[in-house]
C-alpha cells in the first residue's frame, strides 16, 4: 500500500518530502522479525525505493494476536509548494495475507513432478 500511495502521488506531480511506516502485529512472525529486524527492514526499504522513507519495521504486541496494524505518514509538496500530508492506518487479519502463498504451496505439493 505504501509503495502504491507513493507512486500515485508521483504520478500526480507531487514531490515526496518525507515518509514513514510503522508496523505492529501479534503473530510469531512479528515476534521473530522484531528480534531480527535487519533483513525485513532491508527488504521493505528496497521495495519502497526512496531515501526519504523511514521505516520502523516491526513492533511485536502479543495482545494483537493475528492482527497487523500499519501506520503510514507521507509528506509531499504539490504545485506552488502546497503542502500535502497523508496519514493512513491499516488493520488486517495478518494470516490471511499468506493465504495465496499457502494455496500455491498446497497445489504444488499435489502436482506430479515436472508439471508447471
Amino acid at each position: 500500500m505504501h509503495k502504491a500511495l507513493l507512486r500515485l502521488l508521483e504520478e500526480r506531480g507531487l514531490t515526496l518530502v518525507s515518509s514513514y511506516q510503522v508496523n505492529l502485529g501479534g503473530t510469531e512472525d512479528f515476534r521473530n522479525l522484531a528480534e531480527n529486524p535487519d533483513s525485513k527492514k532491508r527488504s521493505k526499504m528496497n521495495a519502497l525505493g526512496s531515501d526519504k522513507v523511514e521505516l520502523a519495521p516491526l513492533g511485536y504486541l502479543p495482545r494483537l494476536k493475528s492482527q497487523k496494524i500499519a501506520h503510514l505518514n507521507i509528506e509531499a509538496q504539490g504545485w506552488g509548494e502546497t503542502a500535502v500530508s497523508l496519514e493512513v492506518r491499516l488493520q488486517v487479519h495478518d494470516p490471511s495475507g499468506a493465504a495465496g502463498v499457502n494455496i500455491d504451496l498446497r497445489l504444488s505439493a499435489r502436482m506430479p513432478a515436472g508439471a508447471v
